[in-house]
């Protein structure tokens, strides 16, 4: 995944949490599931040329959470859009570029713990699945 792009994504994703808390910890809790497939969005909007998919984790606290992986040209990309929410001293989104799914795994299930799997692709997001996810993350911020 280009870094420039990266780094875009980084900076809107900080922006929108922010909005909801001036913590990203509280902010990013309990967010991944609609943080990521927004984010997924957003880079499908704008960068066609890239394939998005989801991974969820059953990490072994109990707690479930989902990455986004940005493929292109054979590598795969994982990018953590709520990474605060389990890292709260994280300086970045992004986890790491892999050439397949067994390296990304392996690494998550070290990083994260817990099991990991794809469990979606992402082909098209319209405005309107855009506008329901944000409303969602807006209002779960609000309840914070």
């Amino acid at each position: 995944m280009d870094k420039k792009i990266y780094e875009t994504t980084q900076k809107r994703v900080m922006d929108l949490l922010l909005s909801l808390s001036d913590d990203l910890h509280i902010a990013a809790e309990g967010q991944c599931s609609e943080v990521a497939r927004l984010v997924g969005c957003w880079i499908l909007s704008e960068h066609p040329e890239y394939k998005i998919q989801i991974f969820k984790g059953a990490l072994s606290d109990g707690m479930a959470h989902d990455i986004l992986v940005v493929s292109k040209d054979g590598l795969l990309s994982l990018v953590d859009p709520t990474v605060w929410q389990i890292f709260p001293d994280s300086k970045s989104i992004f986890i790491g570029t892999f050439q397949n799914v067994s390296g990304a795994i392996n690494l998550l299930e070290k990083k994260y713990s817990g099991s990991w799997k794809i469990s979606e692709s992402m082909e098209t997001c319209d405005e309107g699945y855009q506008q329901e996810l944000l409303e969602v993350i807006k209002k779960s911020g609000q309840e914070k």
